[in-house]
């Protein structure tokens, strides 16, 4: 997950949220460079057997707090949050965790 709380090429606020039939898609106006890039989509994504997200710094504690303590459906959700598979696992580092109310093994 990025510091923004983008996962794949999925960024926050862009068209891309609402694909909702296929897997992969092109973006050629990403806000991190490259601009033009592929991407797996939500559909993909929720249908994997399992989804794993890594976070390492503190750069992401404030949004890995918003995705696994925000509420669910808040009008701005981060799209890592957005992801809805049954099995999602999370790898974290002390420095990424550290705004986390709860701490989870």
């Amino acid at each position: 997950m990025g510091p923004d709380g983008h996962t794949c090429s999925l960024f926050p606020e862009h068209k891309l949220l609402d694909e909702a039939k296929s897997t992969v898609a092109a973006i050629t106006d990403s806000p991190k460079p490259p601009s033009s890039r592929i991407t797996f989509t939500f559909p993909v994504l929720n249908a994997a057997k399992a989804v794993a997200f890594v976070c390492c710094g503190g750069g992401k504690s404030g949004s890995l707090k918003a995705v696994i303590e925000g509420e669910e459906g808040s009008e701005k959700q981060l799209p890592a949050g957005m992801v809805k598979n049954k099995r999602i696992f999370w790898y974290v580092d002390d420095a990424a965790a550290a705004e986390l109310s709860k701490k989870k093994a």
